[in-house]
């Protein structure tokens, strides 16, 4: 079995034990299990205190997460839900080594340190995000790792400043540049996040001022995708541009911004696929009818440039 296969197999048992019930995730690791649920139901809702704490990865390797966030990946050793799993098959079977990578919006570096185990030490990974606290875990988990640059920055369509909105730790994959992204979550009515000031890049600019260009992107920006896509305009004609991942949101979901992004991929020539349960790709011409479709609220979609080989 080489890696690859490796990497698939461990992703089939983790599928699994999401899938499951209770009991299944405690057999998938009962340490872990239960202390994950200690902190996250009983001491979090009491003190408020998120927890550094490190967590295997199904591919090798440890990574810190702040639970309660990051439970999935304490627990499983992965991010866990459908939509991840398939993204993380997806990158299993095209990333190949000497490949680069940009992730926008890399949260804790879970995709990035895949993307760099898969792209191995010939590869590239430049692991962007904006949020303070969240880019000091991301720091943590890139030191030492070869190939890994982390920037602390917000990636829009041009230079600048940009105002961020942080969320606590529960709820920092909602972290945004878009305030009202969020306005009618449930979630959010006591939440009040904390505004911030960072850098602002476009994504061609700062791949050229770092020299690496990028086979693939994945954005996870919560709000600001047209942003973040209008700043690749450069990217979508190089020679190396393969593929781009992007969370699309239902319309339900305030998903101006990824419609627009849509179109902008559309006007460069490139096409939306879903990723199949086993990590391949199928055309999807219509995100939304798909969305609807599935019963989804969200999906990871890539784009490719038409006449693409899937």
């Amino acid at each position: 079995m080489n890696k690859r296969q490796a990497y698939l197999h461990a992703l089939a048992a983790i599928e699994k034990a999401a899938r499951g019930s209770h009991l299944h995730r405690l057999a998938f690791a009962p340490g872990r299990y239960l202390w994950g649920m200690l902190h996250s139901k009983l001491l979090y809702p009491v003190n408020g205190r998120s927890r550094r704490q490190q967590a295997p990865l199904f591919f090798g390797g440890v990574m810190e997460v702040l639970l309660p966030a990051g439970l999935d990946i304490y627990l499983l050793s992965a991010k866990s839900h459908d939509s991840e799993i398939r993204l993380a098959r997806f990158m299993a079977l095209h990333l190949a080594k000497g490949m680069n990578m940009l992730d926008v919006g890399a949260h804790f570096g879970f995709f990035s340190r895949l993307g760099a185990a898969l792209m191995e030490e010939e590869g590239r990974v430049l692991a962007v995000e904006a949020a303070s606290s969240t880019y000091e875990v991301l720091q943590r988990n890139i030191a030492g790792q070869p190939g890994i640059e982390g920037i602390r920055a917000a990636a829009s369509d041009a230079e600048g400043t940009a105002t961020f909105y942080e969320f606590p730790a529960l709820y920092s994959e909602y972290n945004t540049l878009e305030k009202g992204q969020f306005e009618d979550a449930a979630w959010k009515k006591d939440i009040h996040p904390k505004v911030t000031k960072v850098p602002a890049y476009r994504m061609d600019t700062l791949m050229e001022e770092q020299g690496l260009l990028a086979h693939f992107i994945k954005i996870d920006v919560e709000g600001a995708e047209a942003q973040v896509v209008a700043g690749l305009s450069n990217w979508f004609s190089s020679p190396n541009a393969r593929w781009l991942a992007m969370e699309f949101l239902a319309a339900a979901r305030h998903n101006e911004s990824h419609r627009r992004a849509n179109a902008h991929l559309a006007e460069h020539g490139w096409q939306p696929f879903s990723i199949q349960a086993d990590g391949s790709l199928e055309p999807c011409p219509d995100i939304e009818a798909y969305l609807k479709n599935k019963g989804l609220d969200s999906d990871n979609i890539v784009f490719q440039p038409e006449g693409r080989p899937n």
